[in-house]
């Protein structure tokens, strides 16, 4: 114990303290633990990583804890603290550059399904679709940032004749993942194979495993059958599909169930997701309470504890940094979801201007920011969905109500008591 009382104090390689407004939090980023701290522990490591040898910092340790060189040695023990007869190597964060990585691009707002939870609004009564050269315009834009990863989407974007017209041209100017977003309903042999030998992803949804629930939702009868059929063209020619299934009143007693008719059918699936409150998904009557409630974090046990997160939040928003939406009017987004969230038009100013000024605000928007997010503890380690926030409330800063913790009081809520579906107040 003598021994390291004149001894330099400090955290190593790995390890690192976030300060909360009531709690902190010790991480280890190698060994994905997270350890909470009480107001003397915080003191004492502070003073450490300030300079202060153990003795020295022992009699500024403020509150007075007689427990307090106990509890270093322990975190000696366990890895979290070093002890070095040389001060602390002065260290800079890696933070990671961010460039533009990823692009949804929206050809048409027409689609021939009438979804409810439609977070464009998609439909019959459609603006006009952007021309193919001047989508052509915002592919060579992309391309010439450094992205290679694109998704067409819409609306339905397969209804638009020149879709592989698009898809090659965004080929030949070095996009090498591209993605489409598509209901499967007008996928074709000819379509599957053109898919299949240009290595095309398909990414689609499916509401329920019973073809009445599904047809019911989209509001078209027979288009559970054309999905389907439309997949399984796409598997026979090993084209890679995805498939999400989205979460609302009318399918949630068919949520189990259609996970279970997916993983038969071998297609990678996530976890059922809420509506996104966008769009026609405003509407709380669509909503699922159950999956509501099971999507809200009520517990730290689930945090991503690791450093490239850790790294990345420090000076980035964790969601969409590096990602953009282009719209068919060619608004420029920093998520698709984000429908009220312009950082410039592509008509009228060049893509690069717009990711090099006012795109830069989004993606460094990070939980410092934040409205009670900024007192929070784990606020490094969460992820954040600004779009999600901004459609409850009406509010880009706001706290996203799918969390129930309390950094104030360092109590975890219930569900039920953060999410009341029928009684949230709507913005205009």
């Amino acid at each position: 114990m003598v021994k390291i009382l004149d001894r330099y104090f400090f955290l190593p390689e790995g390890k690192v303290l976030v300060k909360g407004v009531r709690y902190s939090i010790l991480a280890d980023l190698e060994k994905k633990e997270l350890y909470r701290l009480n107001a003397s522990a915080i003191h004492i490591i502070e003073l450490g990583e300030k300079g202060y040898k153990l003795d020295e910092a022992m009699k500024l340790q403020e509150p007075k804890n007689p427990n307090i060189l106990r509890f270093i040695e322990e975190l000696g023990n366990k890895g979290l603290i070093c002890f070095s007869s040389e001060p602390k190597p002065e260290t800079f964060p890696d933070i990671p550059r961010v460039g533009l990585d990823f692009i949804w691009l929206e050809v048409t707002t027409g689609c021939n399904l009438h979804c409810p939870h439609c977070y464009v609004d998609a439909g019959t009564k459609r603006v006009v679709d952007p021309p193919k050269e001047e989508i052509f315009g915002w592919l060579d834009q992309g391309a010439a940032l450094g992205c290679k990863k694109v998704q067409f989407t819409g609306g339905e974007c397969t209804m638009r004749k020149d879709i592989e017209s698009l898809i090659r041209y965004a080929k030949t100017r070095g996009f090498d993942f591209i993605e489409v977003m598509t209901n499967c309903t007008f996928i074709t042999e000819p379509r599957a194979r053109f898919f299949a030998k240009n290595n095309i992803n398909v990414a689609t949804s499916l509401y329920s495993y019973r073809p009445a629930t599904h047809d019911a939702i989209t509001g078209v009868p027979g288009s559970f059958a054309k999905t389907i059929q439309g997949i399984h063209l796409l598997l026979a020619h090993e084209v890679p599909v995805r498939c999400d299934i989205i979460a609302m009143s009318h399918n949630e007693e068919d949520l189990d169930g259609t996970i279970r008719f997916l993983k038969e059918m071998g297609i990678y699936r996530r976890p059922p997701i809420p509506i996104r409150p966008t769009g026609r998904g405003v509407e709380t009557k669509h909503w699922s309470r159950k999956c509501e409630f099971q999507s809200i974090r009520t517990t730290h046990e689930d945090f991503p504890v690791n450093r490239e997160v850790y790294e990345l939040s420090l000076c980035w928003n964790n969601c969409w940094a590096g990602l953009i939406a282009i719209t068919t009017d060619g608004n420029v987004l920093p998520c698709i979801f984000a429908r009220g969230q312009v950082a410039g038009n592509v008509r009228t100013q060049p893509l690069s201007d717009i990711i090099n000024s006012s795109m830069q605000e989004f993606w460094r928007l990070t939980k410092d920011h934040v409205e009670i997010c900024r007192d929070c503890e784990y606020r490094y380690f969460c992820h954040d969905c600004r779009p999600w926030a901004y459609g409850y409330s009406g509010n880009l800063y706001a706290k996203s109500p799918r969390c129930t913790y309390d950094p104030y009081t360092g109590i975890w809520g219930t569900a039920e008591g953060v999410l009341h579906l029928d009684s949230i107040d709507r913005f205009s």
